[in-house]
């Protein structure tokens, strides 16, 4: 069975690239919840636990995403070859 993480994991990428993709996998993964509730459930429906846990998932993948932009940077311009 495929495996995205896996994949990523395995891949020839640099480090920062694949930090970055698992922070997208991440923050899509935490929106999923609140993108089916507000999609499936009433129009007068609160997702609060949903909208908490994107919330926080989204934060956790920018933080990711950041760390990925600076591992990224620091191997290209400053790490000794």
């Amino acid at each position: 069975m495929w495996n995205p993480v896996r994949t990523i994991i395995r891949s020839s990428s640099p480090r920062g690239i694949k930090i970055i993709a698992l922070s997208l996998m991440l923050v899509i993964l935490s929106a999923l919840p609140y993108m089916l509730i507000s999609y499936f459930s009433a129009e007068n429906a609160n997702p609060i636990v949903s909208s908490w846990l994107f919330a926080i998932g989204a934060m956790i993948g920018h933080i990711g995403f950041f760390i990925g932009v600076v591992v990224l940077i620091w191997d290209t311009y400053f790490r000794k070859k």
